[in-house]
């Protein structure tokens, strides 16, 4: 069940999405995604129902990023997450250097892209844009590539009507670990892990939005639906 946040995070003007997660019938997760601004994205995850009583998380994450490609800039989280609570942020100088909560130094390849800028991004551009493209990546202090996979386009229900989507893979290769920053973050932890499959569905009208997400793993699929799509 701990994973069950992961797919949440499956990272323009201000627009807000909900999102249901389902795991085995049951209403698992509530997730709202806001883009408030023209470089920043923001996830706010609760758990709810059973999976509330036996595993309760209350998660939020912010990134901001350049407006030119998509790169970061800075990012931070508030874990809530049964009795460990966390809070962590990271923000890149002139340099090119990560700074993890006041200490930790990390010197990047800029440009650098983390989970949360590639979702923005897929939210933004066109696949031809997309597809294929591998993007220098960061995940608390590891360092590898990830990149989009155009797979199909097919039509999806977006809360109201079905429409059409283009369908991706978000493939993470992580090559060097040796520099993590290591929290009881349950989504962070396991969304670059390479046994898992996640997939996207964006739609490809204005205004591009995630419309569904899924991750399969050893013992679990998840999926991600958007319940409906609100201007905010």
């Amino acid at each position: 069940m701990k994973q069950i946040i992961i797919v949440v995070f499956l990272y323009t003007k201000l627009f807000g999405q909900n999102y249901s997660i389902s795991v085995f019938g049951f209403h698992a997760c509530d997730v709202i995604q806001t883009i408030s601004s023209s470089d920043k994205i923001e996830f706010r995850t609760q758990n709810r129902g059973l999976f509330d009583i036996i595993w309760p998380a209350n998660n939020y994450y912010e990134a901001t990023f350049n407006t030119k490609d998509f790169s970061l800039k800075n990012w931070s989280k508030k874990i809530n997450q049964g009795d460990y609570k966390k809070t962590s942020s990271a923000v890149i100088d002139t340099s090119g250097t990560i700074e993890y909560n006041n200490k930790n130094k990390i010197k990047l390849s800029n440009p650098v892209f983390n989970i949360f800028t590639m979702l923005a991004m897929v939210q933004s551009y066109d696949k031809d844009l997309l597809d294929t493209k591998w993007f220098q990546y960061e995940h608390e202090g590891q360092f590898g590539k990830a990149r989009f996979l155009w797979s199909d386009s097919s039509n999806v229900w977006d809360g109201h009507d079905s429409i059409l989507t283009d369908h991706y893979r978000l493939d993470i290769i992580i090559s060097d670990s040796s520099q993590s920053i290591n929290t009881r973050d349950y989504f962070m932890n396991n969304i670059a892990n390479d046994d898992s499959i996640k997939e996207l569905w964006v739609s490809r009208k204005n205004k591009r939005r995630i419309i569904a997400a899924s991750i399969k793993m050893k013992y679990f699929y998840i999926k991600a639906q958007m319940v409906r799509n609100k201007e905010v």
